[in-house]
């Protein structure tokens, strides 16, 4: 306050305006950073299915950074979704974020695998594997002639 006094009052007009101006700027920044981010298209497509499902419906979640997960829906909330994990027998919670796609119901059972598969996954791998296989028996045919 002493300092101020001994201003000449141009400048103590211009430290005025300093100290408020960083004031302002001080609570726009908290603001803007206390504020959540948007969602993305994605998190709000997964967001939107989960509003569609009831409790105990059976569900595929295919995970951004992990393996597809199959269980049975339990609960959602404005962060993310909780199911049973029909594999690893216990519930699990994802963030919305953590979610690429939820699709209805669940593959088969792998016994080899003693895992839940995707179905559709597995017929394109078993089409692909009797087509390469019609092909070799068609070249060795068609070489004996």
């Amino acid at each position: 306050m002493l300092l101020c006094c001994r201003l000449s009052a141009p400048v103590r007009f211009t430290c005025t305006r300093l100290v408020a101006a960083l004031l302002v700027f001080t609570v726009a920044i908290t603001s803007v950073a206390q504020q959540s981010p948007a969602p993305s298209k994605q998190a709000a497509a997964v967001k939107r299915k989960a509003d569609q499902l009831q409790p105990g419906t059976p569900i595929s979640v295919v995970r951004v950074s992990a393996p597809e997960q199959f269980g049975t829906f339990i609960s959602k909330n404005d962060d993310g979704v909780t199911f049973y994990d029909a594999d690893l027998k216990a519930p699990v919670t994802l963030a919305y974020v953590e979610i690429r796609k939820i699709k209805d119901g669940y593959g088969g059972y792998n016994t080899i695998q003693h895992r839940h598969t995707d179905r559709t996954r597995g017929l394109i791998v078993f089409a692909v594997v009797m087509a390469a296989l019609g092909a070799l028996i068609g070249a060795v045919a068609a070489s004996k002639d």
